[in-house]
């Protein structure tokens, strides 16, 4: 008996416990519920709103891209040797013709002195031969003149290859990158430098195939960087692609003209904004107007004094418009701003 009681006794405690639960449950979920904003339908929401009309259209299409230096070389050498002068660092700004680095020409040198001697014999032997009035031949005369001509040969020569060892800066620009050291030994083709030219650079951008008729070879266009938010550069299209990627872009390379009050490197951002009148008449709208996302633009009518949800299709677009290809049409009224209170069906009044 004692043993039913305690059971009934458990029971009754937990059958208690379970309402104060859900009693508590359903009053938090009551009292949530009772902060949740809800819209009276009465309310009529305030927005801004205009008529469409169809005007004459401006495409604006931004492009952005990186500048690149308009000239790039690295430095090889032309023969063989050891560095025994090095003139430059990382970064260092050299004009054309500054030398770079120098190496051990001594060898040459005495070859170059050697050379010079046999000429200087050769040449005094012909001279001789030439002055005899007789005693000797022709044949000694040609073998005079053809030994001339080699030990010639053999100075021009050896200058060349004395030439080569001290290695100059083809163009002025900026040292980006340096691979040699004092004392090195080097040999044909070995890569002493990088060499940039940054006094231009080229803005690379990738254009859709759809945007490319908008590039003009020689193409005048204003471009901007992300350093320098209030300077304007003059740029000139340079490059315009001929094959595509992957993606259908093509690419473009627009020169600009760099200068010492707003420099550019080589690496930074840039970009440029190409503008193309659209002919023909065409219904827009502001982007403050749209919602929904890009894939699946949208846009509240006003009809009657309430804002209707509806889909539309979107062509060009520049800063402040967005063309309207289907969905709407002239006269009919657009809320542009006051969107974040409104949803389907809402009552309105334009201010």
């Amino acid at each position: 008996m004692k043993k039913n009681t305690n059971v009934i006794l458990i029971v009754l405690t937990v059958t208690v416990a379970m309402t104060l639960i859900a009693f508590k449950l359903n009053s938090n979920k009551e009292e949530q519920k009772a902060r949740v904003y809800q819209p009276d339908s009465s309310t009529k929401a305030i927005i801004q709103a205009e008529k469409v009309k169809e005007s004459g259209f401006i495409e604006t299409a931004p492009f952005v891209g990186s500048f690149i230096p308009s000239r790039k070389v690295t430095i090889s050498t032309e023969t063989s040797g050891k560095v025994i002068a090095v003139f430059i660092k990382e970064g260092s700004t050299v004009g054309t013709g500054t030398i770079i680095a120098r190496l051990d020409d001594g060898v040459l040198q005495a070859q170059l002195r050697s050379a010079r001697a046999s000429f200087n014999l050769a040449s005094n032997t012909l001279d001789r031969y030439e002055a005899a009035p007789s005693g000797v031949t022709q044949l000694q005369i040609e073998n005079a003149k053809a030994q001339k001509l080699t030990n010639q040969a053999q100075i021009d020569q050896l200058i060349k290859q004395i030439s080569f060892c001290v290695i100059r800066s083809p163009f002025s620009g900026v040292i980006s990158s340096k691979n040699i050291e004092l004392g090195a030994i080097v040999s044909i083709g070995t890569p002493l430098a990088t060499l940039i030219d940054i006094n231009s650079l080229e803005l690379e951008i990738n254009v859709p195939e759809r945007h490319l008729s908008k590039f003009k070879d020689n193409m005048n266009l204003k471009v901007k960087s992300d350093v320098y938010s209030d300077a304007i550069f003059n740029g000139k299209v340079n490059f315009i692609g001929s094959q595509a990627d992957e993606s259908h872009n093509y690419t473009v390379k627009i020169l600009v003209s760099n200068n010492n009050k707003t420099p550019l490197k080589a690496g930074m951002y840039g970009n440029v904004t190409v503008n193309n009148s659209v002919t023909n008449e065409a219904i827009s709208i502001p982007r403050s107007a749209l919602t929904g996302d890009s894939s699946n633009p949208k846009i509240y009518v006003v009809e009657n004094g309430v804002a209707n949800l509806r889909n539309i299709k979107v062509g060009f677009s520049n800063e402040t418009s967005v063309q309207v290809i289907s969905g709407l049409a002239q006269g009919e009224t657009v809320v542009t701003g006051g969107i974040v209170n409104l949803t389907n069906g809402s009552k309105v009044e334009i201010k």
